[in-house]
């Protein structure tokens, strides 16, 4: 491994101190508060059951549960993200690497590198305090690729590896995919891309070598999956927990399928124009592929394209089966990384590599992006989130023996865009949080107490209620003390 530059550090110093500056404000997200809450009242315990174990990602389950533990109040989540960065720069890391020991050249290394670290999919990690342990699953997972990806090189006129390291490679292969699938699903099915790469840099082995090292691979990623599920299913028998659906999609038809998997293809290939409302903007990077898959129809390098459309629907390939999603929208980064690589590869046959110099700004550009999607996406509209929440708690009451009624207003249901991803699964950049209900009650909790800590946990659970239609409440509360809270703010 070469040693890291100087210029190397002050770059990446320069990159992490911006990005900090972004993420380092006081707003939360989503699950942030109802896991919090759950810690502080005793119930972490049953919240894992049910979203770790039952959705099979007992790892993260437990990661997610200690990384909001260890932070103990929802303004202190902002050093988890902090980590978030790192983290994500060290994924980044090992996709280079990889590439580099492929003889791609570094600088175009660099810049795939970059390019996919600037994509929305890390933006939401790095902007989402919990999802810190999702980013090792995508480590984890290539990493995997990478050994059984070692054992059917030789196809492609890489060294063979004697039959006892082969099978040693598979083996650990195998259990370090598990590992992932059982940490976090989706970001697992990185397994394939270090295969997808191989394949491209090698266009001189025959198609007969290609496609049996394409479907070597495959095979391997086909069983390690199968064995989680089992696993999966074991564990939830012998624990007597339910499997949690993460929505669904109606793919009763094939048509419904085909159209379902050419909207995903689309809304990956927007790759970092997703929060511009501009069509034509959103869609630069999908005509630079699609003008560039002309050009490979046009040299008859069909084989490539069908590669391009094989492993993107690996990186999809639990959602044509299971309908139960497990969070699918997350797979869209993965398939955005193999975008990239061959966007890339074949911009520089045309293009002379860049210098040192032209790739640090290129990637600052790229860095540039990806802080805007997370400013826009998150941190402005959470924060506003958090200041209202924290500036309403201030002035509530205290509490004593009364139930307090607090009526929220939630905002209107509109999206940053509405015609990408954001819009097909909300966890990606929702603003404002509030669009779904239910954080509201746990983060009033959670700051409240924060405010007040001499009055007990449980004493605030039962006595702090949010309600958003008074019609619903019971006829025995109808005159209690009632607040209202209206979140439908610009």
């Amino acid at each position: 491994m070469k040693q890291i530059s100087l210029k190397s550090w002050i770059y990446f110093g320069v990159v992490f101190i911006c990005l900090s500056l972004v993420v380092f404000h006081d707003y939360f997200s989503l699950d942030e508060p109802n896991v919090l809450w759950a810690l502080r009242k005793g119930d972490g315990m049953q919240w894992y059951k049910q979203f770790g174990v039952g959705e099979g990602r007992p790892l993260y389950g437990f990661f997610q549960i200690a990384t909001i533990a260890v932070g103990g109040t929802l303004a202190n989540l902002k050093y988890a993200r902090l980590v978030s960065i790192i983290v994500a720069f060290l994924v980044c890391r090992v996709i280079f690497l990889y590439m580099q020991r492929k003889n791609v050249p570094n600088n175009i290394a660099f810049l795939i590198s970059v390019i996919a670290f600037s994509l929305p999919g890390f933006a939401v990690f790095i902007s989402w305090a919990e999802c810190t342990m999702l980013m090792p699953s995508i480590a984890l997972s290539f990493y995997a690729g990478m050994l059984a990806t070692k054992v059917f090189a030789s196809h492609l006129g890489e060294e063979e590896q004697g039959k006892s390291k082969e099978n040693l490679l598979i083996f650990l292969a195998i259990v370090l995919q598990i590992v992932s699938l059982f940490n976090y699903q989706s970001q697992a099915l990185a397994f394939v891309i270090p295969a997808f790469f191989l394949l491209i840099l090698n266009p001189e082995a025959s198609t007969r070598k290609r496609f049996v090292f394409f479907i070597s691979l495959t095979i391997v990623f086909i069983v390690s999956l199968g064995i989680y599920y089992e696993l999966f299913k074991s564990s939830l028998q012998s624990s007597n927990i339910q499997m949690i659906s993460r929505g669904k999609v109606d793919l009763s038809r094939s048509s419904g399928k085909l159209r379902w998997f050419i909207n995903v293809l689309h809304e990956a290939s927007k790759l970092h124009l997703v929060l511009f409302k501009n069509r034509v903007i959103q869609n630069l990077f999908t005509f630079l592929l699609i003008s560039i898959l002309i050009r490979d129809i046009i040299k008859k390098r069909f084989l490539d394209i069908f590669f391009l459309l094989a492993f993107s629907t690996l990186l999809f390939l639990p959602h044509f089966f299971i309908v139960d999603s497990w969070g699918a929208s997350r797979n869209f980064l993965l398939i955005s990384i193999i975008m990239v690589f061959y966007i890339c590869i074949r911009i520089f046959e045309i293009l002379p590599a860049p210098s040192v110099n032209v790739s640090a700004v290129i990637g600052l550009v790229f860095i540039a992006l990806m802080a805007v999607s997370m400013w826009e996406g998150w941190v402005k509209p959470m924060g506003k989130d958090y200041k209202v929440i924290d500036a309403f708690v201030k002035k509530i009451p205290v509490v004593s023996t009364d139930t307090l009624i607090i009526i929220a207003t939630p905002p209107l249901a509109t999206m940053h865009e509405d015609q990408s991803f954001l819009k097909m699964y909300y966890d990606e950049f929702n603003a404002p949080v509030f669009f779904r209900f239910w954080p509201i009650e746990p983060s009033i909790k959670c700051i409240y107490q924060d405010m007040h800590p001499d009055i007990p946990i449980g004493q605030i659970n039962k006595l702090i209620k949010v309600v958003g239609d008074t019609a619903k409440l019971p006829a025995y509360e109808a005159n209690l003390t009632k607040i209202p809270l209206n979140l439908k703010y610009q």
